[in-house]
């Protein structure tokens, strides 16, 4: 029995989600085949879990509508050795509530529908997945900009330790990897297939971004990285510089070592 029609279409009536972000990647195939006698016909994507369902998304959240909560960590548990990139975990909550006399809109804490439909669940949860991944970033966010704080307060305090190579190269591969992954796989500034030709799905998405910040947010984390990847660039102006000042010591050291020797060899 499927969450949409497990219920009466009572006043009142109310849905929770729950988002949990676990992996930088969920493969869709592998878990469809994996899951296959829980995938709904909706899609691959679209599996059911007891009375509720489970939407996953590739860019590493599954979002729980009308799941026990005893379930829920059960089910993250099987996920994860399908995962790639297994991660710290974020999580989330919604609440979607039925009122079919009254008028549709996105509160802070859950959606108010006329009615419950799979599209304007899969777009809820769609929302609320990528909050719950857009969280994940900006904790990994603020431990790179804490590493360029540590490393701008010592180079203020003329006690500057020198990052290694390897420490380097992670810092700025670390920075350079989330934005490509918020823009790309996250698609945070792609509005998905199923609203463009209804414009009541294209209004509820953009409550719910709206609603979540995803925008505003997503201009902080790019001002954040843009700190980071400045931050990179000093610190690889400093080390080359220091490589050229070594060289440069090192060429006048032969040099002077040469005279010596051309003197000492003419007495």
């Amino acid at each position: 029995m499927d969450v949409l029609s497990s219920h009466p279409a009572a006043s009142g009536r109310q849905l929770r989600m729950e988002s949990v972000h676990l992996a930088r990647t969920l493969p869709i195939e592998k878990c469809s085949r994996a899951f296959v006698d829980r995938v709904l016909e909706a899609g691959k994507s679209d599996l059911s879990l007891g009375q509720g369902r489970v939407y996953l998304f590739s860019f590493g959240s599954a979002v729980f509508v009308d799941v026990d909560a005893a379930q829920i960590p059960i089910f993250v548990k099987e996920l994860l050795p399908l995962a790639e990139g297994p991660c710290d975990q974020a999580t989330d909550d919604f609440l979607v509530e039925l009122q079919p006399d009254g008028k549709e809109r996105v509160a802070f804490d859950r959606m108010v529908l006329q009615q419950i439909t799979p599209a304007k669940l899969k777009l809820a949860a769609l929302v609320l997945a990528q909050s719950t991944t857009l969280e994940h970033f900006e904790k990994s966010v603020e431990k790179l900009l804490d590493q360029a704080s540590v490393v701008a307060d010592s180079m203020a305090s003329g006690s500057w330790r020198r990052l290694k190579s390897g420490e380097m190269l992670r810092y700025i591969g670390v920075g350079l990897s989330t934005r490509r992954d918020i823009v790309s796989r996250l698609s945070i500034l792609d509005s998905p297939d199923i609203v463009w030709e209804d414009p009541g799905l294209d209004l509820l998405f953009n409550e719910l971004r709206a609603n979540f910040e995803l925008q505003s947010r997503f201009r902080t984390l790019e001002y954040k990285l843009r700190l980071i990847h400045e931050s990179a660039e000093v610190l690889v102006d400093l080390a080359n510089t220091r490589r050229s000042a070594v060289l440069e010591l090192t060429i006048i050291a032969l040099i002077a070592l040469e005279i010596v020797l051309a003197l000492l060899g003419g007495h």
